[in-house]
């Protein structure tokens, strides 16, 4: 499990302890984090999480106590928390009678079912997203930017550690938003598919129908384009530039490239942690950008499946309800996470860099990128010259220990078995809250049963695409190397990828399901793509010609 701090020898090969980090069943999550992450994204997670959902379970009801992450051996799992015995939790449901028994009569559980009612009564989350767009977006933009403001080469190291700790209260408080606001994205878009599948639609074909639900998918791909469109009115042809200093010399594509980098520049590009680049480190990638942008569209709505489908569904009504809510809730998980998380973090790397660059020159850390070894008020307290701060050395060990995480890969699952509980033993309300939280998690990530099967996964799309595999391991990695009509191939995608996959001829990715950020970019751009397939990245070389199938959802090395 967690090393303690202090305790950060790295262990020998083979011996890291996968014991369960708590009571209860704890599943893997490759796609939201690295194998290895900082101190500080293990804070956020570790602290973080569970209060939001908590608080989301609470407010809408729900028959859990709320979702909890942490971190064995830096690797992420993820924990179902059950409403009642949570310390006692045995990863098994008590026997059927018992739990209709006790869901019926426990104070807690007709508590949350009396607030589920309301919820699905009133659709609350519909104010909470508009509230978002009309008002809580421009808040979260303008507090970036007043952030952004700040002239680090004027700061002298208590300021410096003043804005760390600014930077710090963005990203806890950001954290929480992040994952409060996905009872609004992901509740209704659960309900959708749940309902669908009681129905038998394909969920495919359902998730189809909200494509061009999310405008801020192919948001940095629009500006990047009007990038290309000013150089292309200069007689430059967008698809030839190389360097930023070409961009420069034309007027208007100037300004629409500082209007892109105001917006976009300090945003990660690479993974959810800090030490992931930024789009203004990496100029390479914004000419890749522009090049990928040109001539690229905005995806639009397939009326015709819509149509076809709710002649076939028994609740016409229901199905357009739902399907309404859903589109409303779509595009909140895009739109919120690169304004409450990426961008924040994005400036705390520009300032730990700034750091490092300091420490590093006074030899108070042995290598500037050892700063990322820190979380933020040790940071501090480096900067500041508190008593009890790490010393290089120590913080050169951490280093390595991190090295060798990164190393590893944990089982799928610690503590006991996973087990589907049997929902149609809830009350009604929680029964169908239950489906909506359960459906929406079990979709952000691969089936493992269902890909069992060597380059195999989930399709989305219909037409078989053959290309040449790019192998990619993050954003930069693909903006660096991606050719027009290129398969990427990738472990996931983030919203760093967003401008870049406009180009590819079609997606791979190792980890993920039906409702995780390649799938929904997949959608967004008609993208061929086999999402989930664990066998990859083993299989696929980079150059390789590949058949990528959606229709089947299997790949073939040609």
């Amino acid at each position: 499990m967690e090393r303690p701090a202090g305790d950060e020898a790295p262990a020998a090969e083979g011996a890291a302890d996968w014991s369960p980090p708590g009571p209860g069943t704890w599943v893997v999550d490759r796609s939201h984090g690295p194998p290895n992450p900082t101190r500080l994204f293990r804070r956020l997670g570790s602290t973080g999480t569970a209060p939001a959902y908590r608080d989301a379970f609470r407010d809408n009801g729900a028959p859990l106590d709320t979702i909890d992450i942490q971190f064995v051996n830096g690797q992420l799992y993820r924990r179902l928390v059950p409403l009642v015995g949570a310390k006692a939790d045995r990863g098994k449901p008590p026997p059927a009678p018992l739990l209709k028994l006790i869901t019926r009569l426990h104070p807690a559980f007709r508590r949350e079912e009396r607030q589920a009612a309301h919820t699905l009564e009133h659709r609350p989350y519909l104010d909470a997203i508009a509230r978002w767009y009309e008002s809580e977006r421009d808040e979260w933009i303008a507090d970036n930017r007043r952030l952004q403001a700040v002239d680090l080469s004027t700061l002298d190291d208590a300021a410096l550690a003043d804005h760390l700790r600014d930077l710090d209260s963005q990203l806890v408080r950001g954290w929480y938003r992040h994952h409060r606001l996905h009872s609004y994205d992901l509740g209704p878009i659960g309900d959708l598919l749940a309902h669908t599948n009681d129905w038998g639609f394909d969920r495919v074909e359902v998730m189809t129908l909200l494509r061009g639900s999310s405008p801020a998918t192919t948001e940095a791909a629009d500006h990047a384009r009007a990038i290309a469109d000013a150089l292309d009115a200069a007689g430059v042809e967008p698809r030839t530039v190389s360097d930023v200093e070409s961009i420069r010399a034309v007027p208007a594509a100037s300004e629409a490239l500082d209007a892109y980098l105001d917006t976009y520049g300090w945003r990660l590009v690479s993974g959810y942690d800090i030490v992931g680049a930024v789009l203004n480190e990496l100029p390479s990638a914004i000419c890749g950008v522009v090049r990928a942008s040109a001539g690229t569209e905005a995806a639009t709505r397939d009326d015709d499946l819509e149509a076809e489908l709710r002649s076939r569904c028994p609740e016409p009504e229901s199905f357009d309800e739902l399907l309404s809510d859903a589109r409303a809730a779509y595009g909140v998980r895009d739109d919120n996470g690169p304004l409450t998380s990426q961008w924040p973090t994005g400036l705390t790397r520009r300032a730990y860099l700034e750091a490092g660059r300091r420490l590093a020159s006074d030899d108070r850390i042995e290598e500037a990128d050892h700063v990322f070894e820190l979380d933020i008020p040790e940071l501090v307290g480096v900067l500041l010259d508190l008593p009890d701060t790490k010393t290089a050395v120590e913080i050169t060990e951490r280093a390595e220990h991190r090295r060798w995480e990164g190393t590893l890969r944990g089982p799928d699952f610690l503590g006991p078995e996973p087990v589907e509980p049997d929902i149609d033993l809830l009350p009604p309300s929680l029964r169908r809250m239950m489906r909506m939280v359960t459906t929406a998690v079990d979709l952000l990530e691969p089936d493992a049963e269902r890909n069992a099967n060597a380059l195999e996964g989930l399709g989305i799309g219909s037409d078989v695409y053959t290309g040449t595999a790019r192998v990619v391991d993050d954003a930069v990695d693909a903006i660096a190397r991606l050719e027009p009509g290129d398969v990427l191939v990738t472990p996931f995608t983030s919203p760093s990828f967003n401008a870049i996959l406009p180009i590819a001829g079609a997606v791979v990715v190792q980890e993920g399901g039906l409702l995780c950020h390649a799938a929904v970019m997949a959608r967004e751009l008609d993208l061929p793509a086999v999402i989930g397939c664990l066998d990859a990245l083993d299989t696929i070389t980079d150059g390789d010609r590949v058949e990528v199938d959606p229709g089947s959802g299997r790949v073939r090395v040609l």
